[in-house]
């Protein structure tokens, strides 16, 4: 009886101890699988940030490089701005969320429509500002501000 005992409790340990190696493993598997939910979330957070910040403050940067490197300057609208260089203008204006770019050759009256996209953006503002043309974009809470001086 003593060999059938021994045995049994033999089996009974083995099984036991499947069981909790099984169940550690399972244990580990969700954890991992937790923590890479919880990092594609916060990865998902931090690129759509990114993405609204990037957008807004390149808007602003290229606006004012392209009055730097103008010729004239002009304020169409709060939201057109007309560019002039030798044989032609360039008009940057904000549509339906971005900002778009379009050239016309010197004697063409420029048109806000069927320019390239540039950035997206909730808003462009743009001001005359004591001799400066100043540029806001807006995108969701973000709100970036540039004040450049103009010729012409």
């Amino acid at each position: 009886m003593n060999s059938f005992n021994s045995a049994e409790s033999k089996r009974l340990g083995e099984t036991v101890s499947s069981a909790a190696s099984m169940t550690l493993f399972l244990i580990f598997a969700v954890c991992c699988l937790i923590i890479i939910s919880v990092a594609a979330t916060a990865y998902g957070r931090i690129s759509q940030n990114y993405e609204n910040t990037f957008d807004s403050t390149a808007a602003v940067r290229y606006i004012t490089n392209k009055i730097r490197a103008c010729g004239e300057a002009e304020i169409v609208s709060e939201s057109e701005l007309l560019l002039r260089d030798s044989g032609y203008s360039t008009l940057i204006y904000h549509s339906g969320g971005a900002v778009y770019e379009r050239l016309f050759p010197d004697g063409e009256t420029p048109v806000s429509s069927g320019g390239e996209r540039l950035f997206g953006a909730e808003q462009l503002i743009i001001e005359e500002d004591g001799g400066l043309v100043r540029i806001t974009v807006r995108d969701g809470d973000d709100v970036f501000t540039a004040c450049c001086r103009a010729k012409g």
